[in-house]
């Protein structure tokens, strides 16, 4: 019997028949400069339907030209006949492997910058995005006719681009989202008031590309099933609008959550429990005769094959799971569980990037923290080396583990050294605050595929360039990390002080009011390690800034725990001198004495640890430094740096 055999059944949306019951969602990729389908996309694409997706849906396509429909610099294009050629190319790609495709047709509506668009956003009603706050034209019904027509153009495109089957954006507070919300649509005409009238857009379109395409043609309409904002659309807001849309016409509901400035964020971090809105999927599920598509968090295939089996979805949304191992639907049918490459929901690499390249205005392609193939799947197929080397790695810690295993996987021979009694470096660390902890089970996998490959690996050694030396390697690589920052100011011989990496190692300070000094990642996150412990937490900040080095969503949600646990956060506060109970400090441009704490952390920052690395560099002909060890920074840039290393070593 399959392991999960609800999960690789097959299901119908309207006439169109797929092979298992895993979607990968729409996601931005930010990989294409002119609107059309790139190489890079056909091969990201590919890969995740090779791997073996029941249905892919691309990212979001713009359905008018802009400015009005414009969506970013980077995102794919509906608006006229040019497009299809490209399009044709990713869906003959994508039919290759068996497994059906949709693209999602979107409007912005006001959740765009009116800088970025050129020119003021359209919506429903005059009312700004809390996020955007650009007040946005109130569109006409004249106007509404206009886009409902594009959306069905764009839909007619897509199917002579040979899409099995087209998804209307109407969730994340977009432009269909916003006719849906009371919040957003304070209409008086047609389109506003009851669910019907806020509906009406929607259904139109669903009708158009109906009359347009035959009913035969599948359209599914993404939408919320809770805003999750003040005055939102609620769960029983969208089970009385979600009938209207099937009896319009949609043949499947793809239920999601969230809109900008919302307090649960659309793309969950770690802190989201897994299957975050399986729940809102089930209650529409209960008000409705077509399929649902489940989304939320859900990256274990365990976990996917519960939600049909109990029914409360009759699909599951795996996006980042998707990104982070493109193959999870082969290894989960093969019983290969301990294979499948775990995302571990940091939003480094996904929609941290989206956010930064709308907000900044550089854009950079997505990629994954685990996955550094991400969007460069053709030119990072790992190939044999053309020499088999010994090959020596320094250092067991995230950029050391991805070199390893890279070189293994190409035929290297490869020992890896720790010096401690396991591998993960700083992910150990990582994993300690509540929330976090699948940072170690990607340890876990990373142990588990080193062995695989055949990795030597040896803890509580020591290099030293005599050891090194006597080992006779071909190649070294020096990933011995970092260590952190002590300022001057600082006693070591005050008992009272601690740094970060002592806490989360598990040295508890003693007594219970915790000064942390330093407001960065590090910081935030021993103190909501701490308050979790039972300390009362003040964390000192010498900027303006909480969690500046984190992304927004993630940044966030440990802010808004803090806060819950009553952590005092003293920004623009410079640390002067520490004594036994005593913080000096200048704060908003005063000196200030702190009293009374119990103990101090000290989380600001680390160093490279390159003592030795010249010695190093002279006993070999191969001889590199990757990660913290070449310059602190993030471990989704240390892990890319070490895959690259490891392929082309």
């Amino acid at each position: 019997m399959a392991l999960f055999p609800h999960l690789f059944s097959e299901v119908k949306i309207a006439d169109v028949q797929l092979r298992n019951r895993i979607v990968m969602p729409a996601m931005a990729t930010n990989a294409t400069v002119d609107g059309t389908v790139s190489p890079a996309i056909i091969n990201y694409f590919s890969e995740r339907a090779e791997g073996g997706c029941g249905l892919v849906i691309t990212e979001a396509a713009a359905i008018a030209a802009p400015p009005e429909g414009k969506l970013a610099r980077y995102h794919l294009n509906l608006s006229d006949d040019s497009y299809i050629p490209s399009l044709r190319r990713l869906t003959d790609a994508i039919h290759r492997f068996d497994t059906k495709i949709a693209v999602q047709l979107s409007h912005l509506g006001r959740q765009i910058h009116a800088d970025f668009l050129g020119a003021q956003p359209l919506a429903p009603s005059p009312i700004p995005c809390p996020v955007c706050r650009d007040v946005p034209k109130e569109l006409s019904t004249e106007e509404i006719t206009n886009i409902v027509e594009e959306f069905i153009r764009a839909a007619l495109r897509a199917y002579r681009a040979g899409f099995d089957m087209v998804e209307l954006h109407g969730c994340h507070g977009y432009l269909i989202s916003q006719f849906f919300s009371g919040r957003s649509n304070h209409r008086k005409d047609q389109y506003g008031g009851n669910s019907t009238g806020r509906s009406r857009m929607c259904r139109e379109i669903i009708r158009g590309i109906k009359h347009k395409l035959g009913g035969s043609f599948p359209v599914i309409v993404r939408m919320n099933g809770h805003d999750f904002i003040k005055e939102g659309a609620t769960l029983d807001d969208m089970r009385a609008i979600a009938p209207l849309l099937v009896k319009a016409g949609a043949d499947a509901l793809h239920i999601s959550a969230g809109v900008y400035g919302s307090y649960k964020a659309t793309v969950g971090p770690m802190y989201e429990h897994s299957g975050c809105f399986v729940d809102l999927a089930a209650g529409i599920r209960e008000v409705v005769s077509v399929p649902v598509i489940a989304v939320g968090r859900i990256t274990h295939p365990s976990l996917a094959n519960a939600i049909i089996r109990d029914g409360k979805a009759d699909l599951i949304a795996m996006g980042r799971a998707l990104l982070a191992d493109p193959a999870l639907p082969r290894k989960a049918r093969q019983g290969l569980i301990d294979d499948i490459r775990p995302c571990l929901g940091c939003n480094q690499g996904c929609i941290d990037r989206i956010n930064d390249s709308m907000m900044a205005g550089r854009t950079q392609r997505v990629t994954c923290m685990v996955n550094p193939r991400v969007l460069r799947e053709a030119e990072t197929r790992l190939t044999p080396a053309p020499r088999a080397k010994d090959i020596l790695v320094l250092g067991g810690g995230p950029a050391g583990m991805q070199a390893a295993l890279t070189a293994a996987q190409r035929g290297h021979r490869v020992t890896l050294w720790e010096k401690t009694d396991r591998l993960g470096g700083q992910f150990n660390l990582a994993a300690r605050p509540p929330g976090r902890e699948l940072f170690a089970a990607y340890i876990v996998y990373m142990e588990h595929m080193l062995e695989r490959a055949g990795v030597m690996i040896q803890c509580h050694r020591t290099a030293t360039p005599e050891a090194v030396r006597a080992c006779n390697p071909d190649g070294v690589i020096f990933a011995l990390g970092s260590w952190p920052i002590i300022p001057a100011f600082v006693n070591h011989d005050v008992a009272s002080i601690f740094t970060a990496w002592e806490v989360l190692h598990g040295y508890e300070p003693a007594g219970e009011r915790i000064a942390v000094i330093g407001g960065g990642a590090v910081g935030l996150e021993t103190a909501h390690y701490l308050v979790t412990c039972g300390k009362t937490v003040t964390i000192l900040e010498a900027t303006n800034i909480l969690g500046g080095d984190m992304g927004a969503i993630v940044s966030f949600y440990l802010r808004g725990f803090l806060k819950k646990h009553g952590v005092v956060t003293l920004k623009n506060t410079e640390v002067r001198n520490i004594t036994d109970t005593q913080i000096r400090v200048r704060h908003e441009g005063r000196e200030a004495t702190l009293t009374d704490f119990d103990a101090v952390v000290i989380a600001l920052g680390t160093r490279p640890t390159t003592t030795g690395a010249d010695e190093f560099r002279h006993l070999v002909p191969d001889f590199y430094i990757i990660g913290d060890a070449a310059a602190p920074g993030k471990a989704l840039d240390a892990i890319a740096q070490a895959f690259d290393i490891g392929r082309t070593i």
